[in-house]
């Protein structure tokens, strides 16, 4: 099953109906981290609810930030989005393991989540909620509801075993202006079947489930949108970084150690510069 974003219109515009499958995209992203099961599962939640906003952005150049800073066996968890649902991110402890009996919630403990949003605006749009719950899910309807002022039915599944995404995605319910109150209780009743988003994502396409229990309410669907994990790291990007070290700082470090190396957060690609590279670097800078 191919990962894809479903959205569907509905009430005659009222409300958004959005279901998602980003199960290559969440094994891909625990594969290069080498993460554990437990570790990969919360991680593909927070892959899944970035991909649900990053759709959402309009320029190609719009781009956000989700972090989950948490007191839990997993550290910091960071995810990026860019227009399109593409996505990267990475834990600060991959390999963290729950102990027999403990829930979700010991990976994430309490904290805070915050979102920032880059579109191309003077400043950029920052939100923050709370970890409260130790739930992905949980915790992004309770920031969807306080920062941005939209109440979300959200359901999110995640479940990885022997290294494996067997399933990975989610389905939000949101109103838009002009939305009434009936509307909103119609679309919470329903949501309601998604309590079990694992065992309906992997029997159904997005848009079969959009149909089978939106249908009677005429959807009006929207393209498709096809999520994927994308690294933006890059050579040049790397060196960029050594430049703003400064010349000082960039050959104090390659004394000590004979190269730099830069690897990258999100993917794990190494990027190695000698001596040569460094005297290049510098000299192209004061040309």
């Amino acid at each position: 099953m191919k990962d894809v974003m479903t959205r569907a219109l509905l009430f005659d515009g009222a409300a958004s109906i959005t279901v998602w499958n980003i199960t290559q995209a969440a094994q891909q992203g625990a594969r290069l981290h080498g993460m554990s099961d437990d570790a990969a599962e919360v991680y593909g939640k927070l892959l899944s609810v970035t991909a649900y906003m990053s759709a959402g952005l309009k320029a190609d150049t719009d781009k956000l930030t989700v972090i989950m800073e948490g007191d839990g066996k997993l550290g910091r968890a960071v995810a990026c989005g860019a227009a399109g649902a593409k996505v990267r991110g990475y834990v600060s402890e991959p390999l963290a393991r729950l102990r027999a009996g403990e829930t979700q919630a010991a990976m994430l403990g309490s904290g805070f989540i915050s979102v920032i949003k880059d579109l191309g605006l003077q400043q950029p749009y920052r939100g923050w909620g709370e970890i409260v719950k130790g739930d992905v899910t949980g915790d992004f309807a309770g920031y969807f509801m306080l920062s941005e002022q939209t109440p979300t039915a959200l359901s999110l599944a995640c479940r990885f075993q022997n290294g494996r995404c067997a399933v990975c995605g989610g389905a939000a319910a949101a109103p838009l202006p002009g939305c009434k109150e009936e509307h909103l209780v119609v679309l919470e009743d329903i949501m309601r079947n998604f309590t079990d988003a694992e065992a309906a994502l992997a029997g159904a396409e997005p848009r079969e489930l959009i149909e089978e229990h939106f249908g009677h309410f005429a959807p009006a669907y929207l393209p498709d949108v096809y999520p994927a994990y994308e690294c933006t790291c890059s050579r040049a990007r790397s060196a960029g970084m050594i430049r703003a070290l400064g010349a000082k700082e960039a050959r104090s470090v390659l004394a000590e150690n004979g190269r730099i190396e830069v690897k990258c957060e999100f993917c794990g690609k190494k990027y190695v510069f000698n001596a040569q590279d460094i005297d290049k670097l510098f000299a192209e800078e004061n040309k």
